[in-house]
């Protein structure tokens, strides 16, 4: 049974602007031709306007004018079910917000409505699971934090530093310290920041999950408490500048801490690909430009959501004359289903989603794929692994150390 008045309580957090927006949405399925879960399932509760409507719907039964008047209307658990797996089944990825023609954040209203769906019940059964897992040992996969640091033991150096006090910190995140598959690229960022000379540290244990499968999950005020977490870790160290190769991280970091702490943590984020490139023009990095046929694939939240589009391509026609694009890049780059905790949700909405990507690829006679992120990593090596493709899937990070000599 939904308790009606938690639904009016709850749909009266919405902000007047969100409203507003839930409420102009014309429905012109712009998005809907852009959304990458619709698209491989034909499911119209996967359409981002549907979703809109379905709330558009519950305002108007608990707060519309009829409602003012006459009482307001009974929202039924099917109601509150077909709301949870259109809600869920979305990557994030800020494609429909791109192509909104009134430019609604619906990044932010699908966020607001996983928290409503979360609230009312509806949370997604494995979904549950990994609040459990955040919960007990700070991390979405279940694993001890005594293991966060154990890609280090491939790092050819003496010992990944964990210092009292630096001038940079490495934010490693979860999918990369705890995913063998990108493993590799701890590996090789830290030994591009041990051999430009870095004053630089790691977290250690101390390093929590950037917060960001709580806030995909509707639980910001999780999100809150890790973000408040690692400030306070970061801070304590004296730290000035965080490096992070994930993407998720640096969206977290830079953009929804401040707004969830309300202020400027204290010290300025940057992504490895952020990181290089100014190495790059400052004259302190040289690379040797190799001939593999590349293609880069801009990860959602680094590139769309996060305005970090020209920095790894500079990185890589410093690396190799034959770059590639797919036809779709930059802020309009198509998901590669690896985002928005989709993997949890419905693994193989995720895999029909990378196949079509790893398709055009091959389509263009890529020999590398390459991202700068390692949930992109994982679903790509996922999909080659899968589907038999013969593509060879890197972090730029990845390939970066490979041509210094830094990484075998």
């Amino acid at each position: 049974m939904v308790d009606q008045d938690k639904v009016e309580e709850l749909l009266r957090q919405f902000t007047r602007l969100e409203l507003m927006e839930i409420d102009t949405c014309s429905h012109c399925a712009l998005c809907t031709e852009k959304c990458p879960a619709y698209h491989v399932s034909g499911n119209p509760l996967h359409a981002p306007g549907v979703r809109l409507s379905r709330v558009s719907r519950m305002v108007a039964k608990k707060l519309g004018l009829r409602a003012r008047i006459l009482g307001g209307g009974e929202v039924s658990e099917e109601d509150v079910r077909d709301l949870s797996e259109s809600a869920f089944h979305c990557t994030l990825c800020g494609r429909c917000m791109e192509s909104c023609p009134f430019g609604f954040d619906t990044h932010g209203l699908w966020v607001k409505i996983r928290s409503l769906v979360r609230e009312l019940g509806g949370l997604p059964e494995n979904l549950v699971r990994l609040d459990g897992l955040l919960g007990e040992t700070m991390n979405p996969y279940g694993l001890e934090p005594d293991t966060r640091l154990d890609w280090s033991l491939f790092a050819d150096m003496d010992e990944v530093p964990e210092m009292e006090e630096a001038e940079v910190a490495y934010f490693v995140g979860c999918t990369t310290a705890y995913k063998s598959a990108n493993h590799n690229v701890a590996v090789a960022i830290a030994s591009l920041l041990e051999a430009q000379g870095e004053s630089w540290t790691v977290l250690g244990e101390e390093e929590w999950c950037c917060g960001a499968p709580s806030a995909m999950s509707g639980n910001l005020e999780e999100a809150k408490r890790f973000a408040q977490h690692n400030v306070e870790a970061l801070n304590s160290l004296g730290v000035k500048r965080v490096v992070t190769g994930c993407a998720g991280c640096y969206r977290m970091l830079r953009f929804e801490y401040p707004a969830l702490l309300g202020g400027d943590p204290g010290f300025t984020v940057e992504h490895i690909t952020q990181y290089l490139a100014r190495l790059l023009g400052e004259g302190r990095l040289e690379l040797e430009r190799g001939s593999e046929r590349v293609i880069y694939h801009d990860p959602c939240e680094l590139g769309r959501l996060g305005g970090v589009v020209e920095e790894p391509r500079a990185v890589l026609r410093a690396l190799t004359g034959e770059l590639l694009e797919f036809e779709e890049h930059g802020v309009d780059s198509k998901c590669c289903g690896g985002g928005g905790l989709l993997q949890s949700v419905d693994g193989e909405m995720r895999l029909k989603v990378v196949r079509e990507r790893l398709e055009e690829a091959v389509e263009k006679g890529a020999e590398i794929l390459v991202s700068s992120c390692p949930a992109c990593k994982l679903a790509f090596t996922d999909g080659v692994r899968e589907f038999g493709f013969e593509l060879e899937v890197l972090n730029l990070s990845e390939l970066v150390a490979r041509r210094l000599g830094v990484l075998g």
